[in-house]
């Protein structure tokens, strides 16, 4: 049995094991049922459990030892970090990135960056911004883009791909008011000089509407340009691809 010794004036020491709820065991100390704390547990060593420990404000470090069992299961809406400034701010372009050596590490996804190796995706793309296709030697192989612009009536230039880039284009043009749309395609090339474009597929709604009355191609600048001579004000969307 157990003894009470005074180690320090003011201060008892209980030397022995203590049950709390039903008889020690080889600990020192054996709870028989939930533990309540109101502050903080301290401990130089380490707290074990046959289930899980859980805490509304947990923070801690990994040492290192392999977590038993095959996943780890994450009973919220998302990981996070508290220490990677970014993440403070917003994390919206973060995450886990697997190493060879099997460790997982924060990362940023920066421009560039995100490549496909399957054949398919199953599901919905959606791109915001251009998709660039490229040879395996970096070469640019075709580019698609949407090109957009208010035309005043009469003619209005709308530049769109580099022409050092690109020798070939092919455009799906409408042009809209609130109450007329006319839809059509061009074909472009150039050799940098010199270029050549035809328009062809017209159709209008109401039936027979044309918002324009010309189309013509100029590689006088830096960019391949679309001049649309437009019979009255309206709104252009091209959405075009662009070949090396």
């Amino acid at each position: 049995m157990g003894k009470f010794v005074t180690t320090i004036p003011g201060q008892q020491e209980f030397l022995g094991k203590v049950g709390i709820g039903g008889p020690p065991t080889d600990q020192q100390l054996t709870v028989g049922g939930n533990i309540s704390a109101a502050a903080a547990i301290l401990a130089s060593g380490s707290i074990t459990s046959d289930s899980y420990i859980y805490s509304d404000n947990y923070l801690g470090s990994w040492n290192g030892v392999p977590i038993s069992g095959s996943k780890v299961i994450v009973e919220g809406d998302d990981i996070r970090s508290t220490t990677v400034a970014p993440f403070a701010r917003s994390g919206a372009d973060f995450y886990l990135k697997a190493a060879p050596d099997g460790t997982a590490t924060w990362d940023r996804i920066t421009d560039n960056e995100i490549y496909f190796d399957n054949q398919y995706i199953d599901g919905d793309l959606t791109v915001v911004g251009d998709i660039i296709e490229y040879s395996s030697n970096g070469q640019v192989f075709s580019k698609t883009s949407v090109f957009t612009k208010s035309l005043v009536s009469g003619a209005n230039t709308l530049k769109t791909f580099d022409k050092t880039l690109f020798k070939t284009a092919k455009y799906v043009v409408t042009l809209y008011t609130s109450t007329a749309t006319t839809a059509f395609e061009i074909l472009v090339t150039h050799n940098g000089t010199d270029s050549e474009g035809t328009t062809y597929g017209i159709v209008g709604a109401p039936c027979g509407t044309s918002l324009f009355s010309a189309v013509d191609v100029s590689v006088t600048s830096n960019t391949i340009d679309l001049i649309i001579t437009a019979t009255e004000v309206c709104d252009i969307v091209a959405h075009a691809t662009a070949h090396y």
